[in-house]
């Protein structure tokens, strides 16, 4: 079966992280009081040239379509045609969609603007990608919670090792605002020093190893487990790609409140935090996806809270949405013989 590759990269999050070559070197991790940490975006102006579309985007839609174009972006300014777009949101443009709701109570349900419910649609900015590339192909969203990004990436990957495509776009994005906020914090969502956050993730997977990042291995999803069952779930996937639990050099973990996973993962490897640095949301996994290559390609690994030159070969990666929605992603560094 055909191997899945990561090519190229791009991220927008609450650090400097997106074409910045200083990785790391400026990150701070959230703070017990630090309730919400906003992406640091970047200036839109030199990547949705168009200012009149650009002016109609929403935050979600600007971050979303940012990374995307920036992922297919190549060294001579040329934008890459994949052959198909897989996007993913838990909560859609939530910005849109409050204005909608707002408008239809302050005009009584009259003469409403149809433009914020068009795009409060969560496919809207795989959509407005799609427009600007002038991409005809398969385009498809992915609103599954905490599955979200998960279920796009098993989508790219069925279709690239069954032949049906060369390369695939995969982006996942969601935002903060202050009502989802105001929401969930009268829900006790954010007790326990829980920080909400956003930001947008993309990747262009192929199935040519040569010029890529590393290897996508595996993307698992899993249901009603238990915290022993979690760890166990991750040595079983190191052995179903001819790996032992050993050979995993490192997991990330974005746990939410299940303490216990967090321990019993801690216990049998080595672990890192990487919810520190982008907060909650339901495609935080993009992050986490987006550190692990970053850690592979820069030859780097986490020593306390300081990095060191170290090369990693196999990473895994553990995600928790509210204690409800559990996946995990393998990435192997990708040796070019």
């Amino acid at each position: 079966m055909k191997k899945v590759f990561i090519a190229r990269t791009s991220c927008i999050s609450p650090q400097e992280s997106f074409r910045t070559n200083g990785f790391f070197s400026s990150w701070k991790a959230a703070q017990a009081e630090t309730d919400q940490l906003h992406a640091i975006e970047p200036d839109y102006k030199g990547i949705i040239t168009d200012a009149g579309k650009r002016r109609r985007m929403a935050h979600l839609i600007k971050m979303g379509v940012s990374t995307s174009l920036d992922c297919l972006t190549l060294p001579d300014g040329n934008l890459l045609i994949p052959d198909a777009i897989m996007s993913a949101t838990a909560m859609g443009g939530l910005e849109d969609t409050e204005k909608f709701l707002r408008c239809i109570i302050d005009n009584g349900e009259d003469l409403l603007n149809p433009s914020n419910f068009i795009q409060s649609t969560g496919n809207t900015f795989g959509g407005q990608t799609g427009l600007l590339l002038g991409h005809h192909g398969y385009n498809v969203t992915y609103a599954h919670g905490g599955y979200s990004m998960e279920s796009a990436l098993t989508d790219a990957m069925l279709q690239l090792t069954s032949g049906d495509i060369k390369d695939a776009l995969v982006t996942g994005a969601d935002e903060i605002t202050a009502t989802e906020y105001e929401v969930m914090r009268k829900m006790g969502f954010w007790r326990g020093g829980r920080q909400m956050g956003e930001g947008s993730s993309s990747f262009l997977l192929t199935t040519e190893k040569e010029g890529s990042v590393c290897e996508l291995a595996a993307v698992s999803l899993l249901h009603e487990t238990t915290p022993k069952q979690i760890a166990n779930s991750i040595e079983e996937l190191a052995n179903s790609n001819q790996l032992k639990a050993t050979d995993i050099d490192l997991v990330l973990t974005g746990c939410d409140c299940d303490k216990a996973a967090e321990k019993e993962i801690s216990d049998r490897f080595p672990v890192t935090d990487y919810k520190q640095w982008c907060g909650q949301y339901g495609t935080k996994s993009g992050f986490g996806l987006w550190i692990g290559t970053q850690l592979l390609s820069r030859g780097i690994a986490p020593k306390g809270n300081q990095w060191e030159q170290k090369q990693l070969k196999n990473i895994a990666i553990y995600s928790e949405y509210r204690q409800n929605d559990y996946t995990l992603m393998l990435l192997k560094m990708a040796q070019i013989n």
